[in-house]
C-alpha cells in the first residue's frame, strides 16, 4: 500500500462453540500520513458501534466500553491486539504487517473484485503474524495452541493485486479444529483524499477493552 490512500472494508469472522458472528470495520486511511477514521460496528453486540479517529500518532476512540460516549486517546504504539488475527484498535496498517511475512507463496488465478480484474496469490503467513503487537494474555493463548495442534497453527492469507500492483483484496485465515478466524479486507478509492477531524476533547486512557477494539 506504501504512501497511498484508500478506502477500508473489513469484515472479521469468527466461528466456534456452537457460535458465528461478524464485526465490520470500514473507513479510510492515509496510509503516508498515518492518519484515517473508522467505524466499527457488531451488530446484536451488548456495545454495536465505535468510532475511531488515527492522527498524530494516536488513536481517539468513542463507543468501547466504560467510556460513556466520550472520546478517549490512546498511543497509537501503545495499543495492544486481544484476540487472534485482530489488529490493535483495527490499526489498518498492522494488516499490511502480518502479510509482510507471507511465504511459500503461488500465484493463483484472475478474478473480479469490486469490479476490478486482479490477481490472486496464495501462500502462509509467518508464525509471528498472531503475535505482532498482542497482549501477554493472547501470546500466551497462542503458545498453547501451538502445543495443542504438535506444530505452528496453521494461518492462510490470499492476495488480490490489480494491474496496476496495487492490492485491493487481502483474506487471512487462521483454522482451529472446531473453529475459525477469517479477516477479509477490501481496498478501493486508491489516491483518493481522506478527511480527518481531531476530537477537540478526549480523555487519555491507557487500554481500551472489549471486541470492537480488536
Amino acid at each position: 500500500m506504501g504512501k497511498s490512500t484508500a478506502a477500508f472494508d473489513e469484515k472479521v469472522e469468527i466461528s466456534g462453540d456452537g457460535q458465528d458472528f461478524t464485526i465490520a470495520v470500514k473507513g479510510g486511511f492515509d496510509f503516508g500520513g498515518d492518519k484515517g477514521t473508522l467505524a466499527v460496528d457488531f451488530p446484536g453486540g451488548a456495545i454495536s458501534h465505535m468510532d475511531e479517529v488515527f492522527a498524530n500518532n494516536n488513536v481517539y476512540v468513542r463507543g468501547a466500553a466504560g467510556m460513556d460516549g466520550e472520546w478517549g486517546v490512546i498511543g497509537r504504539d501503545k495499543a495492544e491486539a486481544n484476540y487472534l488475527l485482530r489488529a490493535p484498535l483495527n490499526d489498518p496498517e498492522h494488516v499490511l504487517r502480518q502479510l509482510s511475512g507471507l511465504h511459500k507463496i503461488s500465484k493463483e488465478e484472475a478474478e473480479q473484485v469490486n469490479g476490478t480484474p486482479a490477481v490472486r496469490y496464495h501462500g502462509l503467513l509467518a508464525s509471528d503474524a498472531l503475535t505482532l503487537r498482542v497482549s501477554a494474555k493472547l501470546r500466551a493463548e497462542v503458545g498453547k495452541l501451538s502445543e495443542l495442534v504438535g506444530d505452528a497453527v496453521p494461518m492462510y492469507a490470499d492476495t488480490w493485486v490489480d494491474g496496476q500492483g496495487r492490492l485491493v483484496r487481502a483474506r487471512l485465515r487462521c483454522d482451529l479444529g472446531q473453529g475459525h478466524v477469517a479477516v477479509t479486507v477490501d481496498f478501493t478509492d486508491h489516491g483518493k483524499a481522506v478527511k480527518v477531524s481531531v476530537p477537540e476533547e478526549a480523555i487519555p486512557v491507557s487500554s481500551a477493552s472489549g471486541v470492537l477494539t480488536g
